[in-house]
This record gives C-alpha cells, sequence and structure tokens, in this order.
C-alpha cells in the first residue's frame, strides 16, 4: 500500500479499477504515440524497423530457449 501525505488516500496495485485505468491510459498512450510516429516518418521506414524488431525478438527468445536446453555445442577436440 502506497501512501502520499496525511490526507490522501491509499493507493493499491491490485485494485481492479486502477488496473483498468492504467489500462485504458497505456491504449490512449500508445495511439498517441503512434500517431506521432507515423507523422513524423514514412509508413514503409516504420514497417521495415518493426519488422526488424520483432525478426530480433524472434531470434532473442529461439536463443533463449536453446540456452535452456543446456546443449554441449563446444566443438570436439581433434585426435592426431
Amino acid at each position: 500500500m502506497m501512501t502520499r501525505g496525511r490526507n490522501r488516500a491509499a493507493v493499491r496495485i491490485d485494485d481492479p479499477d486502477n488496473s483498468t485505468d492504467v489500462t485504458f491510459f497505456g491504449l490512449i498512450m500508445l495511439t498517441v504515440l503512434s500517431l506521432i510516429l507515423l507523422s513524423s516518418a514514412p509508413a514503409k521506414a516504420i514497417r521495415h524497423r518493426l519488422m526488424l524488431l520483432a525478426l530480433g525478438l524472434l531470434l532473442l527468445i529461439a536463443l533463449n530457449e536453446l540456452s535452456k536446453l543446456g546443449l554441449d555445442v563446444t566443438a570436439p577436440k581433434l585426435s592426431g
């Protein structure tokens, strides 16, 4: 529980009404930031960057899953 000052009401993070407000605020911020982004850069460039970002995210997830397997990927030593 978080309080500010003497006469302020406590703010609970697990309050369902508060999470609805946070979700609504996030949706508004996403819309406003999208409009700002689209007004300052061409859509083709934005799409290209978002595709690269998505590709990087997928690669990061795949590498993370591979690391969870704990495979030994060291090269075998050559005898001779």
